[in-house]
């Protein structure tokens, strides 16, 4: 995906953009998101926006040699390159796990997030171990439930690619 696909913030207008509807999946994010101010860009269809951390439900374990790495990869350049991956109806987190727990780590309030319903057919799981059958219901059952899968379980393949968004540390609460 090119850099010309995504929609800056000064262009959106409150309901003139069509990712928008991501938004209003959940009643909760719907009352937290201010579509002026939290909205980032929109990849293809899809809204990225800064959304408050404690509303997210992870489903998978972190790796902590992979969360140190990352948090020095942070703290070094200052930005969350690329936003995380949450399903917009639950608010269960598909992708990043590792930023997050960095971005709690570090009390920050915010993370930048791009929106996708489960049901859309952009949006396949398959896991990272062969000894693991990874479902969509599976992903969701873990993040609703707090029983988390081991991490690098799932992996989430979508058919657009995630952009970068390089929002500053400053700039999440």
């Amino acid at each position: 995906m090119s850099r010309e696909s995504l929609q800056p913030r000064a262009e959106i207008e409150l309901g003139g953009l069509p990712c928008c509807s991501e938004l209003f999946r959940n009643p909760v994010l719907a009352t937290l998101v201010n579509v002026q101010r939290d909205v980032i860009c929109c990849a293809d269809s899809y809204p990225v926006v800064l959304v408050p951390l404690e509303v997210l439900h992870p489903h998978e374990e972190v790796d902590p040699a992979r969360l140190y790495e990352l948090e020095s990869e942070i703290l070094s350049t200052g930005l969350i390159r690329k936003p995380i991956l949450v399903e917009s109806e639950t608010l269960v987190i598909l992708d990043g796990h590792h930023r997050v727990r960095v971005l709690r780590k570090l009390g920050k309030r915010l993370v930048p997030a791009l929106l996708i319903s489960y049901h859309d057919p952009c949006v396949r799981v398959e896991s990272w171990r062969s000894d693991w059958l990874v479902t969509k219901d599976l992903v969701l059952r873990a993040g609703l439930t707090g029983q988390l899968l081991p991490h690098k379980t799932s992996r989430h393949i979508l058919c657009i690619e995630l952009p970068f968004v390089d929002v500053p540390l400053s700039a999440l609460g």
